[in-house]
């Protein structure tokens, strides 16, 4: 009503919908609600005669001019063309002075199909007089010059679209048509209507006669029509499509099998060349399809589509799984790979499905859409293709994101069916890995995983399973804490990977992640924020969540705890299945956090919880050890040495376990055992160098001053050099004086946060000194623009990178330069003279 009232002065105005969409209700009511002067003229076949149609013309209006019909039929009795008497009609309503009149053409798609018909209305309608208002109502597009009405201010249309009922609209007409049912029975019939006036009209009659059983979606295939859905049914049937040619209703039952189809799509469905363009006719004639732009795609409206694929299922069940066959082929032959499977699965065929689903499986669980692969994997029987160990494998791929215990059966199925060798070994081997990093073993998923590559008989990356392999390799390099970038074993995998971009961007992930484990915090914190944009754009799941955890590792390992904790609490109460050693991880840096803040019970809390994650099949050898290496440090901070003994035996990580057996070590005064176990502790990163370097100054703290001096100036070097703060303090505290006299060897910056940080203090600005690290050229060039009075948003613009990518930096400059706000990062680079 609103649209109809905003488009009130325009001279001619179309509403052009389907039949029961509410044209003429509509057209009544706003003549009524305007108070408008009005005619109205209902055309039928016999108008599609122009001598007709100019007859009645002249006959509805000589109601409101009498006598004007009679030059009219003057004309009509002598030879003449069809738009004379239009013409003549036309003068004369010229010379009269009437009130403005608004004229109602009814069912004009009855006659505009007629040539002459048409031109005679096309003339009526350019010539009119001014005083006189057209309201055109038709099922289809008009056939007029409509693009030429348009330009020229003289028509307005309002198509289907404008008049299809809001969820509201549908859900308050039914209401009032059936005041004794049940609104949330009621919300049913108004999605599944889908706007349609007449689907409405007809379902409350159903629900009035029927009660509840009346509202019964009659959509899907194969599917008895019953209530509502069967007097929509025989309405579309009788009313809309009933003087339709048979090659049209092949068409819209043919693309009945798919949501949206272009002029391809349908071609492939009907085997038909010209089928687009008959798509493009069923527009013009209102038959509830609708062009889509851009792309050339049309949509047919959702509940006649549900009724004729209904009706293809009852009468040509064969047919309509040879077009949802048909579909499958053309969505994955154009990378629409997530449609394909839905028609594989709709056409009968479930190992085709399966093929293809496993090709999607990881991407689909990335991107968010678990619940769909869920869906669709729990319509394949593997019962179907027990035989196939091929596709048992692959059916365990596919339920490896989305369940544990269902992967675990899969997985016991595809082992327990035929032997397997060659390439399906390959595939056999990539699932053991992924169950070894699900269960927390990620030394044993490394070494299935490498073993998997070697058992392909071509390139690995060129299989669905096989591309993950050394993505798997990746992560158990990263979690065992070994990642050394440029090293062999890193770059091997990053050639690994370089045949898949994909692949090659999520190793970025990983990559911080273990850079954030070894102790290079900077590195992983500048990695997780170049990465960040491309994990979102490509709504990559799996990778926002490793940039968050080697977000989380390496701000606290930066000092910030408050942020630290913030992302660390986010990251342990949610749930990272498949990737359970994110949240597992993310407890224990929690446990440590509390412990560098003296907050024992809230250590013990979140070690409880990682011990629980751990009970929880996730007790794999690098969990296990990851979890004893916290224990041990826990007992030692809440005084109970037998707990910390105790789990340091658990431990078999070979660093670990000998750094940790120290730890009791030196607890119980045995420095000499302490630096004898600590001689058997081979560092494999950054942090394990450090942490060996303070524990063998500790060792030799009160025999060899001068040895454990050189132990800890090491450490703090190497500390300084990668920006490691809270592993210092936390070894460090006994060793302060030691740290103090090796501050010379370090940039001041860094040595006055880790003061504070020692001493349980927070992270203050530093007044005077140098840098923690020199700030890179990206740096600088925010740091430049800080003492204007530009936004973030604005720094961001001048630097053409995202506001997010500037608050990254922000935050890297001041814990470069010691400080905690704009204003001191200003006055502190100004004194080091950096503004230039």
């Amino acid at each position: 009503m609103r649209l109809l009232e905003d488009l009130n002065e325009c001279p001619v105005l179309a509403l052009v919908a389907p039949a029961g969409a509410g044209k003429t209700a509509l057209a009544a009511d706003w003549i009524t609600h305007t108070g408008r002067r009005a005619i109205w003229l209902a055309l039928d076949d016999a108008d599609r005669d122009p001598q007709q149609l100019t007859t009645a013309l002249a006959a509805t209006i000589d109601q409101l001019a009498p006598g004007c019909a009679d030059s009219t039929m003057s004309v009509l009795r002598r030879p003449h063309r069809p738009e004379d008497a239009v013409h003549a009609l036309v003068d004369v309503l010229e010379d009269i002075e009437a009130d403005r009149t608004v004229l109602v053409i009814d069912d004009v798609h009855l006659v505009d199909d007629d040539a002459s018909a048409s031109s005679c209305l096309a003339a009526f309608i350019e010539h009119k007089p001014a005083w006189l208002d057209l309201l055109v109502l038709t099922r289809r597009r008009l056939r007029l010059p409509v693009d030429r009405f348009r330009a020229s201010g003289l028509l307005a249309d309002l198509s289907f679209e404008a008049l299809r009922f809001s969820d509201a609209e549908a859900m308050a007409m039914l209401v009032g048509l059936c005041p004794d049912a049940a609104p949330d029975e009621l919300s049913e019939v108004a999605q599944w209507a889908g706007g349609w006036a007449a689907a409405l009209q007809l379902s409350a009659l159903a629900v009035r006669s029927q009660g509840a059983d009346g509202i019964r979606r009659s959509g899907h295939e194969n599917e008895a029509t019953t209530g509502s859905g069967r007097l929509v049914d025989e309405y579309l049937w009788h009313e809309v499509l009933r003087a339709e040619r048979p090659e049209m209703i092949s068409l819209l039952l043919g693309v009945s099998v798919a949501d949206r189809v272009n002029y391809s799509l349908a071609e492939a469905l009907t085997d038909s060349p010209g089928a687009g363009e008959m798509l493009a006719e069923a527009e013009r004639r209102g038959l509830f399809v609708t062009a889509l732009e851009p792309g050339g795609w049309f949509e047919v409206h959702g509940l006649v589509r549900d009724l004729l694929r209904a009706e293809l299922g009852r009468r040509q069940p064969e047919r309509l799984r040879d077009l949802h066959a048909r579909a499958a082929r053309w969505f994955e032959a154009t990378d629409d790979s997530t449609s394909a499977v839905e028609h594989w699965l709709s056409a009968g065929m479930p190992r085709e499905a399966l093929r293809l689903l496993a090709e999607l499986a990881v991407d689909l669980f990335d991107g968010g859409r678990a619940s769909a692969m869920r869906r669709m994997t729990e319509e394949i029987s593997p019962s179907s293709f027990a035989s196939d160990p091929e596709a048992m494998i692959e059916y365990a791929w596919c339920q490896m994101p989305i369940d544990r215990q269902s992967f675990q059966i899969a997985l016991a199925a595809a082992q327990s069916s035929q032997p397997v060798s060659g390439h399906s070994a390959g595939r056999l081997e990539i699932l053991r890995a992924a169950a070894a990093i699900i269960s927390g073993d990620w030394h044993r998923c490394e070494g299935q995983a490498r073993a998997a590559l070697d058992a392909f008989d071509g390139p690995a990356w060129l299989d669905s399973l096989g591309r993950f392999g050394w993505s798997l390799v990746a992560r158990g390099i990263a979690l065992d804490e070994r990642w050394f970038d440029g090293g062999p074993e890193v770059e091997e995998v990053v050639r690994g990977v370089s045949h898949d971009p994909e692949r090659a961007v999520a190793l970025e992930g990983t990559r911080a992640v273990a850079l954030a484990l070894g102790g290079y915090p900077l590195d992983a914190v500048r990695t997780a924020a170049r990465v960040r944009p491309i994990a979102e754009a490509g709504d990559m799941g799996t990778l926002r969540v490793d940039l968050a955890l080697a977000d989380a590792i390496g701000i606290r390992e930066l000092g910030d705890h408050g942020q630290a904790r913030q992302l660390l609490e986010d990251l342990s109460s949610r749930t990272s299945y498949p990737n359970v050693y994110v949240q597992f991880l993310a407890q224990l840096e929690l446990v440590e956090l509390h412990l560098s803040e003296g907050a024992l019970d809230c250590a013990r809390s979140a070690f409880r919880s990682a011990a629980e994650i751990c009970e929880y099949d996730f007790g794999g050898r690098g969990a296990t050890d990851c979890l004893a290496r916290r224990g041990v440090v826990l007992g030692l901070a809440c005084r109970e040495p037998g707990d910390a003994a105790h789990w340091a035996r658990q431990i078999e990580d070979p660093f670990w376990r000998p750094v940790s057996d120290a730890r009791v070590l030196l607890a119980a005064q045995r420095r000499t055992e302490a630096a004898g176990s600590l001689a058997l502790a081979v560092p494999r990163c950054a942090r394990h160098q450090v942490v060996r370097h303070l524990l063998l100054g500790r060792s030799l703290h009160g025999s060899d001053r001068g040895s454990a001096e050189k132990e800890v100036a090491a450490a703090a070097e190497i500390a300084a050099e990668h920006g490691m703060l809270e592993t210092v303090g936390d070894s460090g505290r006994d060793v302060l004086d030691l740290l103090e006299l090796a501050a010379w060897r370090v940039p001041d910056g860094w040595m006055r946060r880790l003061r504070h940080v020692v001493s349980g203090g927070e992270v203050v600005p530093s007044p005077t000194g140098a840098l923690v690290a020199e700030l890179t050229v990206r740096e600088r060039g925010v740091l430049r623009l800080l003492p204007t009075r530009l936004t973030l948003h604005e720094i961001a613009d001048q630097l053409f990178i995202s506001h997010n990518t500037v608050k990254f930096h922000l935050r890297v400059i001041y814990q470069k330069l010691g400080v905690n706000s704009r204003a001191e990062a200003v006055a502190t680079a100004r004194r080091l003279s950096l503004m230039r």
